[in-house]
């Protein structure tokens, strides 16, 4: 028969109809058993191959689901697109990483069954332009519970609130007052930390708790106004370029050594800056946790390789992106699904906070 062999070809051949070659490939429906035997042996000789594109529109169903995310070089996404990719495979499904992620016209031109997103604010960016008028469903990780669309979208959360109160609360326990807080910019969940941070230290310890926040901006007391140039933190290795908040913690490190008044623990924006500023400590001389206790919020798995190893709240990114995975997948077999999730927290203790009582 040559190349190409199609099923139109295979039906020819065996005498039968081609919705008969398609029960007898696809194993479901009954078929005759002589005739299903000769139909496999032809399809068999021929090295007949089905066209992905032609099965997944006849099926309705491509078993592939789209990730919008620009940065995977974050260990943080990274593990979030493990947790999808792992849980989308048991289930018989398998995501793609769209590392573009104000290319939403793409899906207009791969076959996917659903979509998954990073953050609320691409979420939105999509429900907002192509999302209008194309359908395909959706649910995206989320760090703000008060986060609203138009059309409601399934959302599988980490609440920031929670998460600072759960670390202010540990340090406290451990005799910890002056607790300040270490931010990379002015956007984003980073705002938000912010803002649960000030809430609780100014109840605790009055507004004088500003004077321990390390602003890498240093633009945290303004209003984030739209189309204001944003400072680029990107940086490039090897022609390589991503998001370095390694680095940003260093520079934490830089203005925490240079400021009158020093906290005695510090919460990273997170784990990568953490580490970030336990290195940049170091330099300057400063022992963790003996001169000051730094905690992380992430979970990430990095934290095995830094000493002394990193006091951190879990917020689980495997767990989050696993759940959206699950919840995508319900809806798309018309299984029951919530539209809030919320992802559970824990403390992962390790060697960087200091017990002052």
């Amino acid at each position: 028969m040559g190349k190409n062999v199609t099923r139109k070809d295979i039906a020819n051949e065996a005498g039968v109809s081609v919705s008969v070659v398609s029960r007898a490939l696809n194993n479901s429906g009954y078929v005759d058993k002589e005739k299903k035997k000769k139909i496999l042996d032809i399809a068999n000789r021929v090295d007949y191959m089905p066209n992905p594109v032609a099965m997944a529109l006849q099926q309705k169903k491509t078993y592939q689901l789209l990730f919008f995310c620009g940065d995977m070089t974050g260990v943080y996404y990274n593990q979030m697109y493990h947790g999808m990719a792992r849980e989308a495979e048991k289930k018989g499904y398998h995501v793609l990483a769209i590392m573009n992620e104000e290319d939403f016209e793409i899906v207009k031109r791969i076959l996917a069954d659903g979509i998954l997103f990073p953050t609320e604010s691409v979420a939105q960016a999509y429900a907002e332009s192509v999302g209008k008028n194309y359908y395909l469903p959706t649910v995206t990780a989320s760090f703000d519970p008060s986060c609203a669309f138009k059309k409601p979208m399934p959302a599988v959360i980490i609440d920031n609130q929670k998460v600072i109160n759960m670390a202010i609360d540990y340090l406290i326990d451990h005799g910890h007052k002056k607790i300040g807080m270490a931010l990379p910019f002015n956007e984003g969940y980073a705002n938000l930390r912010y803002k649960y941070w000030k809430e609780r230290m100014t109840n605790e310890i009055g507004k004088r708790c500003i004077q321990y926040l390390l602003d890498i901006q240093g633009n945290l007391n303004n209003t984030d106004i739209p189309g204001e140039d944003k400072p680029d933190f990107s940086r490039a290795a090897e022609g390589f370029i991503y998001l370095d908040l390694f680095f940003l913690g260093k520079k934490a490190a830089d203005i925490y050594r240079n400021s009158k008044h020093k906290a005695t623990a510090v919460i990273c924006f997170n784990d990568d800056m953490a580490f970030g500023m336990m290195e940049g400590l170091k330099k300057h001389g400063l022992r963790i946790p003996e001169d000051i206790s730094i905690m992380g919020i992430d979970g990430l798995f990095t934290r095995e390789r830094y000493e002394p190893k990193l006091t951190t709240i879990d917020i689980y990114p495997e767990r989050q992106g696993a759940k959206c995975v699950d919840v995508l997948i319900d809806i798309l077999e018309g299984n029951k699904y919530r539209y809030m999730n919320y992802s559970p927290l824990a403390i992962l203790e390790g060697e960087t906070v200091k017990n002052l009582n």
